[in-house]
Formats: structure tokens, sequence, C-alpha cells
């Protein structure tokens, strides 16, 4: 399968989509998408997974604690983000 269609492929999974637009808004941990994007915490995790492999965030251990790790979108995620909140607001 060429890489473009593992990327959509990844994208068809359910939480990620929203992961990516409330990501665009806010920095968060996986703790606050939980609550926040209506996911369960094993959903959480392997959309989390799936978008840093395919680059569209980063995590990074917050300042401060060891626990806390701060999720943000890289400037490719950025782009899927933006394209997918505009596909939102025409649906």
């Amino acid at each position: 399968m060429p890489l473009n269609e593992e990327k959509l492929k990844i994208l068809e999974q359910t939480s990620l989509p929203r992961i990516l637009v409330y990501l665009l808004k806010h920095s968060a941990s996986q703790t606050d998408l939980n609550n926040d994007i209506d996911a369960s915490q094993a959903a959480t995790y392997k959309a989390l997974d799936l978008l840093t492999k395919a680059e569209y965030i980063t995590i990074i251990a917050a300042s401060g604690t060891a626990r806390r790790k701060d999720i943000s979108l890289t400037e490719k995620g950025k782009h899927v983000a933006e394209g997918l909140k505009r596909l939102k607001e025409l649906l």
C-alpha cells in the first residue's frame, strides 16, 4: 500500500480527526484529550501512537513533571488539521 494511502487509512480511525482539530486550538495532555474529545483511554493511546508515527504530532515531557506529556501538532499535522476543520465546516 502506498504511503499516502496508509496515512489516509490512519485518518479513518474515529478519534484521530477529532484529536487533530482539537489540537489546533489547544495544547493538551492525554488526560485532556480523554476528557475533552469523548474518547476512551485506550482509543486515545492508540490514536496518539498512530499520529506520532505519521508525524502529525509530537509528544514532549512537560517541564516540572515526569508524568505529564504535552501533545502538539507538527507543521504537517497543522495542515491536515486545518483541512479537516474546513471539511467539518462544510458538512
